[in-house]
């Protein structure tokens, strides 16, 4: 195996490289538009939106002070929705304290997706609730609407319709990273690695993909393929490990079956929803918000990390404000994008 540094030997590889995002073949969206796939991006995100609202204030141009008022998230997914709920909660809470000139200028917030429903994957009380809630917080949802392409400061739709914008959020999809040496027949749809019931790549003798990156098609339950989700990874590498230490003691393997433990997603404050598949059973409102947040509390590794996170997270709940208002680079060689630069 060839890395950027060195070459290694292996006698098993096991590939969990996740995934990146998907821009469709679409090159000016590429370049400017803000992904939101890890912490740097998530960085980007809050030093952009620093930036431009600090650019808007001071703008005399009033078709300009629209563009920079205005921001299009393409993706209805839960990253999409997440985004959504914060930005208007942050147009309601903060920025009135700190830039009261936009304020009054009146931020729009457009969500858009190419689906027919927000949240695909979940149920349609999830999927009603999500769209009721966003639109009473006064986001502009528009479905049925695919991103056709992203020029001079314009999102423009398949349908033709266009939204003049300075900020476009992508979040409308991810595909799995293609590496040489691997034959071409192994990968399926979005280049994940196609594997069987045991996670080992099909066309190879001892190369293993777990997560996001491989499409196991053998379990029953999800023919299409498992949710990219991080309960899926998780399971598939407890389940790899197992089956490595069963090798070695000449034992039969388990195939990897998927338990299915729901699906979340937050909008704002004391609101998400929650899929119970098992139970059958659907939560919204305060009662999902609190266990999206007990389930990411306990996820985290460390007492101290977890303290310190529901510290912070009381804090923002009572206070309805964030801490850090700080510009903060998270690499000094990071990209410069196209958008507003």
């Amino acid at each position: 195996m060839l890395l950027s540094t060195c070459e290694l030997s292996y006698d098993h590889l096991v590939l969990a490289t996740g995934t990146e995002s998907n821009y469709f073949g679409m090159e000016n969206i590429r370049k400017a538009a803000l992904p939101m796939k890890t912490v740097d991006d998530a960085i980007e995100i809050r030093n952009y939106m620093l930036q431009k609202m600090e650019e808007v204030i001071i703008a005399a141009d009033e078709t300009e002070k629209k563009k920079l008022a205005t921001v299009v998230i393409a993706g209805g997914g839960p990253t999409g929705v997440e985004i959504a709920g914060m930005l208007a909660e942050m147009r309601e809470n903060i920025l009135e304290k700190d830039y009261p000139e936009l304020s009054r200028q009146g931020a729009r917030i457009y969500l858009v997706d190419g689906a027919s429903t927000l949240l695909t994957p979940m149920s349609e009380k999830s999927q009603k609730y999500a769209y009721d809630t966003l639109v009473k917080m006064g986001v502009k949802v528009r479905l049925n609407a695919r991103v056709k392409d992203y020029v001079n400061d314009t999102v423009i739709f398949a349908d033709g319709e266009t939204i003049q914008t300075r900020i476009l959020f992508w979040t409308g999809g991810v595909t799995a990273k293609v590496f040489e040496g691997v034959p071409p027949e192994s990968y399926g749809q979005g280049n994940r690695l196609r594997v069987d019931e045991y996670n080992k790549v099909t066309g190879t003798r001892n190369i293993h993909a777990i997560g996001d990156t491989c499409l196991l098609i053998s379990d029953k339950n999800f023919p299409q393929g498992h949710p990219q989700l991080a309960q899926v990874a998780i399971q598939q590498g407890k389940n790899l490990a197992g089956n490595f230490i069963a090798t070695l003691h000449d034992k039969p393997l388990k195939p990897f079956v998927y338990d299915d433990k729901g699906a979340m997603a937050i909008i704002g404050r004391s609101k998400a929803v929650a899929d119970i598949p098992g139970a059958g059973r659907h939560f919204n409102g305060f009662i999902a918000w609190t266990a999206w947040l007990f389930v990411h509390l306990f996820s985290l590794i460390a007492y101290r990390n977890r303290f310190m996170t529901m510290v912070n997270w009381v804090v923002a709940l009572l206070t309805k404000d964030q801490s850090l208002r700080m510009i903060v680079r998270p690499s000094p060689k990071r990209k410069e994008r196209s958008l507003g630069q």
